[in-house]
């Protein structure tokens, strides 16, 4: 399974038919990050990928794993991370130049995109220098962090290259975004436990990022190695089979990981 989506897509239609419909959401993909302030128009993105707008959000949801509505909200806080640590333009200026006409929801939705205010986000190169960083994730290793209550057990598996650090966590919903329920950090691929959400149905995700990633990009655009993700039915069952992350290259359909990873480690389990 993708990062992102799940095999509905792949089961729902044949194979050439989500090659086409892989085609069509790329190109209205394109058409967001070219006009990213813009209003979302439906039937502008319809005609871009060549889609009926009837089965436009379907199709996009499919592949995506989200809504075309989402899908844009997260490129837009990818857009407004970058202006942030690159610029010195203010917040009020950033939330216009991604689209935004009101601060209160511009920051609202920035909060729980990527789990901290603008300028919280703003400061933290200031508070975590790669040092910093390298030493929290090794103290979080290190403390060999001990998960009560319920345990969910997996397995990360995936290519031997490239090497990093990867952050597995579970979401409620098919895109990473504010402070996962539950995590960790595994240094190769193998076995993980971590905190079992509580409802009937989550989705768990990794993330890889190399050890030769520096800081800044880490913050800003996340260089990401190999993504993996795995829609779960919450049945506590010992019997049951343990659930595997298979680790993969992002592809473009992939919405941008907007969450602040660098700060993960340090998050309450």
């Amino acid at each position: 399974m993708s990062f992102i989506k799940t095999d509905l897509a792949a089961k729902a239609h044949r194979s050439n038919t989500v090659d086409a419909y892989q085609v069509s959401v790329e190109r209205a993909i394109r058409h967001m990050k070219q006009n990213i302030a813009e209003p979302l128009d439906l039937e502008r993105l319809a005609e871009v990928a060549a889609v009926s707008k009837f089965h436009f959000v379907r199709v996009f949801d499919q592949i995506t794993g989200t809504t075309p509505n989402h899908f844009l909200g997260c490129l837009r806080m990818q857009r407004a991370k970058e202006l942030l640590l690159t610029t010195n333009m203010s917040i009020t200026n950033i939330c216009l130049e991604v689209g935004y006409s009101s601060l209160g929801s511009f920051s609202k939705n920035f909060n729980a995109l990527v789990g901290f205010s603008p300028q919280d986000f703003r400061a933290m190169p200031k508070k975590m220098d790669a040092m910093k960083f390298a030493k929290t994730i090794w103290g979080f290793l290190a403390a060999r962090y001990k998960v009560t209550g319920p345990q969910l057990e997996g397995v990360v598996e995936g290519p031997a290259r490239p090497r990093g650090f990867t952050f597995v966590g579970t979401f409620n919903k098919g895109v990473p975004q504010g402070i996962p329920y539950s995590g960790t950090v595994l240094l190769s691929h193998g076995t993980f436990r971590i905190k079992r959400p509580v409802e009937s149905e989550f989705y768990l995700m990794a993330v890889l990022i190399p050890f030769t990633a520096n800081l800044a990009s880490i913050v800003t655009t996340i260089p990401v190695g190999l993504v993996a993700s795995l829609r779960v039915q919450n049945v506590a069952d010992e019997a049951a089979p343990k659930p595997r992350l298979r680790l993969r290259p992002l592809c473009p359909t992939d919405p941008p990981i907007v969450l602040a990873l660098p700060a993960l480690p340090m998050q309450p389990y």
